[in-house]
């Protein structure tokens, strides 16, 4: 097989991993990177911050797009598309957003567009819902998909209280400066969106659904909790319902012990369950060496792959919320219980339970549709 030939947009934590796996690779070389500032890197690649430099060179095979961001992203990926090369990206934000047109455009060009380290990292979770589940039917998936909230979270649960443990994991590095789309709940709704996407056909617009974040749960909230014997992590969930999906990402409720419960860090957990029956996936859902081991991977896939493709099939249906438990206790006048959306709110408080609760701990559990 002939040498493949790759340019990668982004030279950042990722990037830098995938150029390190690929130095002991001899068939596939990188021709070109951009980057914004050639200054700050010392890396001995031709560098370059032109993006056309690379959109229109027909010795390039592969763009690997590690950038990051919707703008420009989307726009030199579709470039890409468009001009007979195949795409490998790790980026969420544009394959929750553009996933489907995406897709239609790569096969329409007879090309590859891959994203499996858009979720989960390194966890192999696509290739299995593109491959191996391809013939069976999925009734629900379900998993703790941001280690930013599991991080926060654990450390509540030692009596740190969010604003403290959100600095925290800004200092060690498991928070963006900027982390808003992880406690606010949008990166695993955007990683569900896709998930969902190959498992029931059929593309959400995650932006559009109900998605609840960590930002108003109390370390206080957790104590009680753990005290009944449960715990909280961020959960992220689609199945399929009668004539429309379920989706919903919103702390959940866990007895002790459960495996969402024993995540701490990047690990991430994700459960799919079928007629073939549950299987579970964990793993290192970030990091540099996790992501880029996908990213090499969908390389691989794509050089060894025919260009010729059956077209895709996405069915427009309508979306509902969840059917789950929702449950409401007193709190004391100066504890007050997390701000909930309108659309949640039944009583002073909530936190999402998938399980029964204890009868005589003083607690109201009642089922709603929230919307």
């Amino acid at each position: 097989m002939k040498t493949t030939r790759i340019a990668m947009l982004g030279l950042g934590t990722v990037g830098k991993s995938v150029v390190e796996i690929l130095a002991h690779q001899n068939t596939v070389v990188i021709d070109k990177i951009l980057v914004r500032n050639p200054h700050r890197h010392t890396i001995d690649l031709p560098l370059t911050t032109n993006v056309w430099e690379i959109i229109e060179d027909p010795d390039i095979d592969i763009v690997v797009e590690v950038m990051g961001g919707v703008d420009p992203a989307y726009e030199y990926v579709t470039s890409a598309l468009h001009s007979g090369k195949s795409v490998v990206t790790a980026n969420k934000e544009v394959v929750a957003r553009y996933g489907q047109e995406l897709m239609e455009l790569a096969r329409q060009n007879r090309q590859g567009f891959l994203f499996e380290a858009s979720v989960g990292g390194g966890i192999p979770i696509l290739d299995a819902l593109n491959w191996h589940l391809r013939t069976t039917v999925i009734h629900a998936i379900e998993g703790v998909i941001n280690g930013t909230t599991n991080f926060i979270l654990h450390e509540m649960e030692q009596g740190m209280e969010f604003s403290h443990a959100l600095k925290r994991a800004q200092a060690l590095g498991f928070a963006e400066q900027d982390p808003s789309a992880d406690v606010g709940g949008w990166d695993s709704a955007r990683k569900l969106s896709i998930l969902s996407g190959l498992a029931f056909n059929s593309w959400i617009h995650a932006e559009e659904e109900q998605v609840s974040g960590i930002t108003h749960v109390k370390s206080s909230h957790l104590h009680r909790l753990r005290d009944m014997g449960f715990g909280l992590r961020l959960v992220a969930r689609a199945e399929a319902q009668a004539s429309s999906l379920g989706f919903v990402v919103a702390p959940t409720v866990y007895p002790l012990g459960h495996r969402y419960l024993q995540l701490s860090g990047s690990q991430n957990a994700v459960g799919i369950f079928s007629q073939a029956g549950t299987i579970w996936f964990e793993g290192p859902g970030a990091g540099g060496i996790a992501t880029a081991t996908s990213i090499v991977s969908d390389i691989q896939r794509i050089r060894f792959s025919l260009p010729d493709r059956e077209p895709l099939r996405f069915d427009n249906v309508p979306v509902a919320d969840i059917d789950d438990a929702y449950l409401i206790f007193r709190e004391e006048a100066r504890q007050p219980m997390p701000e909930v959306p309108d659309s949640l709110q039944k009583g002073p408080g909530y936190l999402l339970s998938s399980y029964p609760l204890p009868p005589d701990k003083g607690l109201v559990q009642y089922r709603f549709r929230a919307k």
